[in-house]
Order: C-alpha cells, then structure tokens, then sequence
C-alpha cells in the first residue's frame, strides 16, 4: 500500500514528521510531496525544503519507504500517477480537521476510489507559521525541526 502526504511544507516541523512517522508504520511506501501553488509566495525554496525533509527522513532510516517529490498538480493527480489510493492529512486541532475535512470532499469527487486518512501530530502546538515567526525574531527554532537549518 502506498500514500501521499501532501502539503506545502513551507517549513517541515516536527508535527510534520510526528504524521509521517506513523504514516511509515501504517504504508510501504509515503511519497511525500511538496504542493506548490504559483500563487502564494513560499519562505523556502522547494529544492531547499526537499533536501531538508530528506535530511529528516535519512536521520529516521526511511530511506527507500519515504520519497520527497514537489508538485503544482492537483493532489489527487499526483496520487493517480504514482499509483496511491491514500492521501495522508495530518490534523493538530478541529480547526485543522474542518478545513481537511472540506478538502477530502473534493478529493472525494474528483475521485471516488481515493481516501483520506487522517492522522494526528504529537505536537499539536507546533505550526510552520509558528515556527517561521519565532526564527524572524531571532530565536531558536532547533528544537521544532527534524533537521538542521
């Protein structure tokens, strides 16, 4: 079984990587991909972020069960290509879990035979806005990422 963790990733957090640590023990294979929308002004550049969240993954010992790709594709597009029936959402509160819950209803109707599968972080109050905010005022953010920055 394989599945697709989406999201924008514009800092990959350690409430991102509680999510795929469990989505590692539950899928053979978890193709994270970095959702780029041409529209909105990313912090990190995805080439930079995709190497960042490689470097979390190869300090887990995913390598060859988790793959990073970026993408400007229609999450569910991408799940089609790569052969996934799973989309991985990871949710900190009801706030996350109404938006997702929107969004897997148009996931849902574009198609059918894919399922979201939510998953709760272990660090609800981490947030990549969070994180990115403490970092402008200069503090330090080591301990909210699953890598070096």
């Amino acid at each position: 079984m394989k599945a697709v963790y989406a999201g924008s990733f514009d800092m990959f957090t350690n409430g991102h990587m509680s999510v795929l640590d469990q989505a590692v023990d539950l899928f053979d294979k978890v193709y994270i991909v970095i959702a780029v929308n041409s529209a909105k002004k990313r912090r990190y550049d995805v080439d930079f972020m995709k190497e960042k969240i490689n470097e979390a993954v190869t300090k887990r010992g995913y390598e060859g069960k988790v793959e990073v790709l970026s993408s400007d594709k229609i999450v569910v597009r991408v799940a089609q290509q790569l052969g996934c029936r799973y989309l991985i959402r990871g949710l900190r509160n009801s706030t996350d879990y109404a938006y997702e819950e929107n969004m897997a209803l148009i996931n849902t109707a574009l198609d059918a035979g894919i399922r979201t599968i939510y998953l709760r972080s272990m660090d609800p109050a981490i947030s990549s806005s969070m994180v990115c905010e403490l970092l402008a005022h200069g503090e330090d953010i080591s301990a909210y990422l699953p890598y070096t920055l």
